[in-house]
């Protein structure tokens, strides 16, 4: 009997042995390797997101971005992302593209952001999606084959939801502030003044700058003044010449203030070394013709062989074509804009004229800037070789604008134009 249970035991332990043995491992790729794995992340809802978007909107904002449309600046922008990829220019503003950022926002001529648009998380989300989560819109518009949703917020933002009618989809959201899209209309009298002028000069003068003001008005690409705020720019004509243009380069540099210098391209050919140091230094180069003739007295193709000459002398040193111009004598007509615009450029005036040229006098050209200054102000200087007061002035001039807590800016700053193409 003994005998019998040992052999039952030992048949036993022999099954158990051969079941191990024939046993199969479950594969590796089989196992869960994560919990997630077991249950996969469901994408995010359409409804979170729409809710997300209106929840930014509420605020003026748009996903993934910190700027408003209630109190966000261009220059805020610019700060914290650079300059955009793309400026487009419309009638009251600007359109700028970051395309990183999957970004396009308007800014007024006071840099006031008043539109962000985006197509970010926007995939699959149809009129009807729209429609179901955030309920029917305000008010729906028909504009170049699209349909815009608009939803109503508090302070007058709106919500846009723009949808193409040959694909249903929406293409791209935009919040918007209607009341900031016009910016205040803020132009300035040209002031200064000079003891050494005749009677006829100064008559002419004051009729000049009556009339020069009302046709900024009416002309978009033609500037006298930046904004109505504490900003002001320096700006110098005439050079570049081998003495008064790199002091004046040094004085900046010192005062760590940023030019505006509106060289002839006659000029530029002579002193190539001189432009580039202004430029190395963070000064911007702009153009002011090449030979400092009456543009107005030229023909068309004589307007723009003056001003391709010299961005072609300007670009031969520092590797970029200018887009900002000021006319010899603030010389401006119909015909220097139509010129100017298919040349993709810009005209930039001024506001201040210290008449350095006239009355060449430290304290004269100090006080004509000084009682004068006002917001948004651009102030015209020279850099050519006679100018020995205007290098004298120009550091009590920075000190006082800094004293009355003026920023002192460059122009792209100051209007947020693009100075070179």
């Amino acid at each position: 009997m003994l005998k019998v249970i040992k052999l039952l035991l030992m048949f036993s332990l022999l099954m158990i042995m051969t079941a191990c043995v024939s046993q199969k491992s479950l594969p590796i790729e089989k196992l869960p390797s994560k919990k997630n794995d077991l249950h996969p992340k469901d994408k995010e809802p359409i409804s979170f997101i729409l809710d997300r978007m209106m929840e930014k909107a509420r605020e003026g904002m748009i996903i993934d971005s910190s700027f408003n449309v209630m109190d966000s600046s261009f220059q805020q922008v610019k700060t914290k992302w650079g300059k955009p990829d793309q400026i487009d220019q419309v009638a009251g503003g600007s359109y700028a593209t970051y395309y990183e950022k999957n970004v396009v926002l308007g800014f007024n001529a006071n840099g006031e952001i008043y539109d962000l648009r985006s197509s970010k998380e926007l995939k699959d989300i149809t009129s009807k999606t729209v429609e179901q989560y955030l309920g029917p819109p305000d008010e729906i518009r028909e504009y170049n084959n699209e349909r815009i949703y608009v939803y109503g917020l508090k302070q007058n933002i709106e919500l846009k939801m723009i949808i193409p009618n040959a694909t249903k989809f929406v293409d791209h959201i935009s919040v918007y502030n209607p009341q900031r899209a016009i910016a205040e209309e803020y132009t300035l009298d040209i002031k200064g003044k000079s003891n050494q002028l005749s009677n006829q000069a100064w008559n002419s003068m004051q009729n000049w700058r009556k009339q020069i003001s009302l046709f900024s008005k009416e002309h978009g690409n033609v500037y006298l003044n930046g904004p109505n705020k504490k900003m002001v720019a320096l700006t110098f004509d005439d050079g570049p010449d081998d003495t008064i243009t790199p002091a004046i380069i040094d004085i900046l540099d010192d005062y760590n203030v940023k030019g505006n210098f509106f060289f002839l391209g006659s000029k530029v050919k002579l002193n190539p070394q001189v432009v580039k140091n202004a430029y190395n230094k963070g000064n911007l180069i702009l153009s002011h013709s090449y030979n400092h003739l009456e543009l107005t007295k030229l023909s068309k193709e004589d307007i723009q062989t003056e001003i391709e000459s010299t961005e072609k002398a300007i670009q031969s040193v520092i590797g970029k074509k200018t887009a900002i111009l000021r006319t010899p004598y603030g010389d401006t007509d119909e015909k220097v804009v139509t010129v100017t615009q298919k040349q993709g450029y810009s005209i930039v005036l001024w506001s201040i004229d210290t008449l350095d040229w006239s009355q060449k006098e430290a304290g004269h050209i100090v006080n004509n800037v000084v009682e004068n200054v006002r917001n948004g102000d651009i102030i015209l200087m020279h850099s050519d070789s006679d100018k020995i007061e205007t290098a004298k002035a120009l550091p009590l001039i920075i000190e006082s604008l800094q004293k009355m807590n003026y920023e002192i800016v460059d122009l792209e700053t100051l209007l947020n134009v693009k100075a070179y193409q």
